[in-house]
Order: C-alpha cells, then structure tokens, then sequence
C-alpha cells in the first residue's frame, strides 16, 4: 500500500510541473547574421521569439533604423547600438530594446515597446542592463552637445504588466543614478524581480531621463535584457475553482464539469496522450469514462483566452 501512494504521489508530481514548467527565454536559440552579429528587423520579419511569446521590431527601410527588440551576439559586434555595457554570463545572446519617440505626432513622447504572450503565464523575472551606447552618453556626453550626467541626474527603465488590457503592476530600475550622492551606471547584468505582477499577457518597456530636448528624451533610448523567466502555467488553483468545477473526483463511471458555455473540453492521460475530446459544451456536462483505465488524468477546459487544468483520478 504505501509503495502504491508512494507512486500516486510521484505521478501527481510529475502531472503539476507538466502544467507549472517554468522557461527561461534567453535569446539564445535565435538565428543571428554573422556578418553583422545582431539581428535588428531588416529581413522584415516584424518580429521574433518562440510559440510563447513575441518581440515586436518595427524596420523603417527608408531610413534603415528599427526600433522595439533585437539581439546581438556579444563578442561579434563592436557597434555600441548592439552591445551592452557589461559582459555575458549566462550565455553569448541577448536581447535589446530601443523605445521610440512620436516624432509623426509632433509631442516626441516615448512610445512603449510591448512583448506579448500567446496565453497568460506567471512572470519571474528578467535580466536587465545598460546599453554600450547609452552608457557612454551618460558618462561622457554625446557628439550633439548634451553633457555627462551629473547630481540630480537618472535614466530609469519603467516596467509595466498587463492582463486582459488591465494593469497588474509597475517597477520602476534605475539603469543609471545621480541622485541624493549617488554616481552610478549599471554595468552588470541585474535580476529583476517581476513575481509581484502574478499573471500577465503582456509586458511594456519604457525609458525615462532627465537629459530631454526639444525632440524628446536626449538619453539614448536603448536598454538591454536576458533570461526572461516565467512558469507556464495553464492554470492556478484559484482560476480553477472559478473557471469549472469537477466531481466526483475520484471517479469510475461518470464525471460531471460544470464550466462556461462554449467551452472544450480536453481529458489527457500522464503520457499526454488525449483520450478525450468535446467542443462547444453547455455549462453543464457529463462525461461517460467507464473506457479509461485506472490512474491520474488531466482535464483541460479551453476558454476564450484561458486555458484551465484538474487532475482526475479514475478508480
């Protein structure tokens, strides 16, 4: 008996980090130019990333400039539009993020640069650092007149988060900080901590410097990040216990699932393997899963935009 609880509990174990797997994207799968060492939108792609989530770029041809996310490869390029301030330690690739001003609207406003995911995830966190070029207009001006920073001064990263359009939450990281005595310019990669945010679908990016001109922010408006992390979660017990409800649980013949309407309906053996399958359910349905052996499955509801999972147990 207690070899047998011993294994439930190993399967039930294995089941929730199938569904709770955390990923680390870390640029380094994408596919970079040699010949240049970055990737910054000129194959007109418009975007890059994986299945999960999506780095917007936007290319002008006509001016050959980009602005939302690129990458580089850290020891191929000297050009300091691609380079960060620091040296890698997880890796070769990393990713750059330039916020662009309306200069179309006329106000220069910056414009926040948003990464999406494709489903809702829990957000960890993120490594942020300064840009080589950023850096050196901060400690030693620019070649259009504007000084080195000096008291009083910052240039600040703004996070935001956000799920179903909605704001859960903001960090504010000071990439460089003149402030109240302090002389400082990050030049190693530091972790941000986004955990507070939860659940998220989608992040912003913006910039803040007290160098600004007539045309908008002076400070060059690049930042550079690695090791975006977060847990794929398809769902949490909260979510779950308003998204459906499942009983009885264990069961042998019949199982009820009571969820919104048009949802699906998906029922998942532990090799991943679906074994069942219904579409545009009424709020109220029974499933017949007398045919299913013994042991742990995982029902998957599918709404709109969500996705929702319970284990059941068939006796």
């Amino acid at each position: 008996m207690k070899k047998k609880l011993f294994l439930t509990a190993v399967l039930i174990a294995l089941l929730t980090n199938a569904f709770n797997a955390q990923t680390n994207f870390n640029f380094e799968s994408l596919i970079i130019p040699l010949s240049t060492g970055y990737w910054n939108g000129s194959d007109e792609s418009g975007s890059f990333g994986n299945t999960e989530i999506t780095f917007p770029n936007d290319f002008n041809t006509e001016y050959q400039s980009w602005s939302g996310f690129s990458f580089a490869y850290d020891t191929i390029t000297s050009d300091k539009q691609y380079s960060a301030h620091t040296v890698s330690t997880s890796g070769h690739v990393f990713g750059i993020g330039f916020v662009p001003s309306d200069w179309q609207g006329g106000t220069y406003d910056n414009i926040p640069i948003v990464c999406k995911f494709t489903h809702p995830v829990q957000i960890t966190s993120v490594d942020i650092t300064n840009s080589e070029y950023a850096a050196d207009v901060i400690l030693n001006g620019s070649s259009f007149g504007d000084p080195a920073f000096s008291s009083g001064d910052y240039f600040k990263l703004i996070i935001n988060a956000y799920h179903n359009n909605q704001n859960v939450g903001n960090i504010n990281f000071f990439l460089a900080d003149y402030t109240n005595g302090h002389s400082i310019v990050i030049d190693t990669w530091e972790e941000i901590n986004l955990s507070s945010f939860g659940t998220v679908d989608s992040i912003s990016f913006n910039l803040e410097s007290t160098h600004n001109g007539d045309y908008g922010m002076n400070t060059p408006a690049y930042f550079c990040l690695d090791n975006l992390t977060y847990t794929n979660t398809l769902s949490t017990e909260n979510n779950i216990k308003k998204s459906f409800s499942l009983y009885p649980n264990p069961a042998k013949d019949i199982v009820t699932i009571e969820t919104n309407e048009n949802s699906s309906i998906s029922v998942f053996d532990l090799s991943g393997k679906k074994v069942f399958e219904k579409t545009n359910c009424s709020g109220f349905e029974q499933i017949n899963i007398s045919n299913l052996i013994s042991g742990i499955y995982s029902v998957q509801i599918t709404n709109i935009d969500e996705v929702f999972t319970k284990k059941l147990i068939v006796k």
